[in-house]
């Protein structure tokens, strides 16, 4: 009698699917070993990551690559990209945006960038976990209460940036939602593997 209850509790199946791991803590990622390429990857990045770092519901979504006009906030006219991209808006007007400069980068123009994101007028740079090395971690007030914060960092010879925005968002909790939003970034382009 005592196998058949045991047989019949193993057969029974949860009816709700296994949920996904959580992400490794940005902090964890081994960025000195991760390999990113210069492509356009938009299609690599997980749904499940775009909506988690949205946190609801998609609105639109935009790709660019080498040669697009670029974007407005460049503050420029005429410029081109040097970058493959890719950004994603909430109906609610959170927007996640992930890129990688398509030219190999040095470790000398990655700390100039990392410099110009310190100085970038309504910006502050933090101490971050090392997203790269050199890496920024950069918090930024934009006009309307908008936050943005932007992790990026060279690895190897790439240059990888994502950052998450948000209308009145609570600092830390934007905090944590790019950090995860970057871990899947860079996990989804990584093929070091």
């Amino acid at each position: 009698m005592i196998v058949v209850l045991l047989a019949g509790a193993c057969s029974q199946s949860s009816t709700e699917p296994p949920k996904p791991p959580r992400p490794t803590p940005i902090g964890q990622l081994d960025t000195a070993r991760m390999v990113i390429p210069r492509i356009a990857f938009c299609d690599l990045v997980p749904d499940r990551a775009v909506e988690d770092a949205l946190g609801g519901e998609l609105s639109g979504s935009r790709e660019w690559s080498t040669g697009d006009p670029a974007r407005p906030v460049t503050g420029s006219t005429g410029d081109v990209t040097d970058e493959f991209g890719c950004s994603w808006t909430s109906t609610a007007g959170t927007t996640a945006r992930a890129w990688v400069f398509s030219r190999p980068v040095t470790a000398v123009f990655a700390r100039r960038v990392v410099r110009d994101a310190a100085a970038q007028r309504g910006c502050r740079t933090e101490p971050g976990p090392g997203f790269g090395q050199p890496s920024e971690l950069q918090v930024c007030r934009l006009p309307g209460d908008v936050l943005r914060v932007r992790n990026a960092g060279l690895f190897g010879n790439s240059w990888l940036a994502c950052e998450v925005q948000a209308r009145d968002p609570g600092r830390t909790e934007l905090r944590s939602s790019a950090e995860r939003w970057c871990v899947e970034v860079a996990n989804a382009l990584d093929t070091a593997g």
